[in-house]
């Protein structure tokens, strides 16, 4: 009989305390991403990695005895929508932001996300005036400031480049700073920047440019765009017989679909490879390929695997919702092992001593080529 009593009193200790875990109030974390708009074809991989990211903790048991519950908000790829969605993050009360993707759409919700002590970390916001908005911003992504400064050294360096163009999108300012990067390193390198051309984000047409720069016949062509305008102008390049080295950055992820044959022999920078040695990169490989039945194609998305791994491992140490201590503890974060690599802030909010890999595109597909590391 005792027995008894002390096996129904386990059982009851069980089930109460599964009752009291799925009522537990879950923790609300936003991610703010472009679904709709010229953004979202390029930020459409990462929210699969955010979703992996908070299943595979709910699965585990939540975060602090609670379930996260992930609300997805559409920044429509506009600074105003993002200004929009973050206004909604702030009246749903939510606990952290994972987002935005594009520099222009963090650099729109950070300013909102800060003065209502929202933690925030954006996956792939180069930009570094992103993290200059505030001490509750963050990035899991390099800077563009080592960015470009990298691809001019590689350009100089591995490439032999003694002069160079440079091409960006005046409608985005991920684009803008980092041609500025760009080409301050190639010169401090000893190059020539030719000339430093503009275009505008939704240009379909090239042609005043593109003959420019069959005039001047340079040795490569940085064009640091997104995966559309970036492929579009190498296209037509192609087709009006241009021929040189064009060079990227890291929001080049799915080039081939739009340049075709014609980014073939091209590199581009990126924070992410499937050869990297990181264990946990094996592991998202693994639970990405098991839940989708495909590998990884997109570079950038394991940046919100991490960013989304990244907020819990900070919470659950902080040990409170209290966003104060949220943020601190995602400051005072050292050597997370993650996807990209490991993780540590500097007092900007910016990652400590993350490599950019430089690639090559050949044959429909990427090759590593080397690490440039700070």
């Amino acid at each position: 009989m005792r027995r008894k009593i002390i096996m129904m009193g386990l059982l009851i200790g069980i089930i109460l305390f599964s009752f009291s875990t799925q009522a537990a109030e879950p923790i609300r974390v936003a991610a703010i991403f472009s679904l709709t708009g010229i953004a979202a074809n390029h930020n459409a991989p990462l929210m699969p990695m955010v979703e992996l990211g908070i299943e595979e903790v709910n699965r585990q048991g939540g975060v602090l005895g609670r379930p996260v519950e992930l609300i997805v908000l559409d920044n429509q790829s506009t600074p105003i929508g993002s200004t929009l969605a973050a206004e909604e993050a702030v009246r749903l009360n939510v606990t952290a932001v994972i987002g935005a993707h594009w520099s222009s759409h963090s650099l729109a919700i950070g300013p909102i996300l800060q003065k209502a002590g929202i933690p925030m970390i954006s996956p792939g916001s180069t930009n570094p005036r992103v993290t200059q908005i505030g001490d509750y911003i963050f990035r899991a992504c390099f800077v563009d400031s080592f960015q470009g400064k990298a691809m001019a050294r590689f350009a100089r360096e591995r490439l032999n480049a003694a002069n160079a163009v440079v091409l960006k999108n005046i409608d985005e300012a991920y684009s803008i700073k980092l041609a500025e990067f760009f080409t301050a390193g190639f010169a401090a390198d000893g190059g020539r920047i030719l000339w430093e051309g503009e275009y505008r984000g939704k240009a379909v047409d090239f042609s005043d440019i593109l003959i420019r720069i069959k005039q001047l016949k340079p040795d490569v062509v940085y064009v640091p765009g997104y995966t559309r305008d970036s492929g579009l102008l190498i296209r037509q390049a192609n087709g009006m017989g241009i021929n040189t080295i064009y060079l990227g950055g890291d929001a080049w992820d799915d080039i081939w679909s739009v340049a075709g044959e014609a980014a073939a022999g091209s590199f581009h920078s990126t924070p992410w490879h499937p050869r990297v040695p990181f264990r946990q990169s094996e592991h998202l490989l693994k639970i990405y390929q098991a839940k989708y039945g495909a590998k990884v194609q997109n570079l950038s998305a394991p940046l919100a695997y991490d960013a989304t791994m990244l907020l819990i491992n900070a919470i659950r140490r902080a040990g409170s919702l209290d966003r104060r201590l949220i943020r601190d503890a995602i400051a005072g974060t050292v050597r997370f092992a993650g996807a990209t690599g490991y993780i540590s802030f500097d007092d900007n909010g910016d990652p400590l001593d993350k490599g950019v890999i430089i690639l090559k595109l050949e044959n429909g597909a990427t090759r590593f080529i080397t690490t440039v590391n700070p």
